[in-house]
């Protein structure tokens, strides 16, 4: 009887550690994928923050200036390696001011090949000058 009552204890630790090699792996995965919607959620709020800065402006260089100082005024995490503006476009014959920036995010649980990811967002607002 001893016997079988140890054989059984060691089968609970062997099936513990086992299900630890495929849930420790789904739980790092998901800490991955929730820091990538949250950088692209970031991301789409500092375009959209910096094309209405810009869109208060009366001309492209005070529309840029003004862009970046809402890019540069965007508080990074440590997962937030850098934002940049990449692109501001103010057409005088057009009606809205297209911003673009670029985000570097670095993963909390890096992969092989995959230990950041840069986010690209867009927005257009009109323009109130």
């Amino acid at each position: 009887m001893r016997v079988g009552k140890k054989s059984e204890k060691g089968q609970g630790l062997v099936e513990a550690i086992a299900a630890a090699f495929i849930l420790i792996p789904i739980a790092l995965c998901l800490l991955d994928l929730i820091v990538v919607v949250m950088a692209n959620s970031m991301n789409d709020t500092a375009a959209k923050n910096a094309a209405r800065a810009a869109a208060n402006q009366g001309d492209q260089a005070s529309a840029s200036l003004a862009a970046e100082k809402s890019i540069q005024s965007f508080k990074s995490s440590a997962i937030v390696s850098s934002i940049v503006l990449d692109s501001v476009d103010y057409p005088p014959s057009k009606d809205g001011v297209t911003v673009r920036t670029k985000m570097e995010v670095n993963l909390p649980v890096p992969f092989p090949g995959y230990s950041h990811v840069t986010f690209v967002a867009q927005d257009v607002e009109p323009i109130v000058y």
